[in-house]
């Protein structure tokens, strides 16, 4: 459903369209045609340098022989085992 113009594109509606200058537009294609180098910026290379560290560091770091453990086996409560049991219970046959 198209909702009716109000009065500002009304206004637009009866602009006329100019042309565009013809040295503008010289200058305008001129430059769309150069084509476009754009030096590296510093961060990149501050951003790409910290990757190169953290990435060095997590390769060169040895991996610990034995993991610590949890001392303490994990304590459920009755109303977490119950739901526990009753999903158990309607996935059997």
């Amino acid at each position: 459903m198209k909702t009716p113009p109000d009065a500002f594109e009304h206004d637009l509606e009866r602009l006329a369209l100019r042309e565009l200058p013809t040295h503008w537009r010289q200058e305008i294609l001129a430059k769309a045609q150069k084509p476009r180098l754009a030096p590296p910026r510093p961060l990149a290379f501050v951003l790409a340098a910290a990757w190169l560290i953290i990435l060095t560091l997590q390769l060169l770091t040895p991996a610990p022989e034995n993991p610590p453990q949890a001392q303490i086996a994990p304590v459920f409560a009755p109303s977490s085992l119950f739901a526990l049991n009753h999903h158990l219970d309607l996935l059997q046959p």
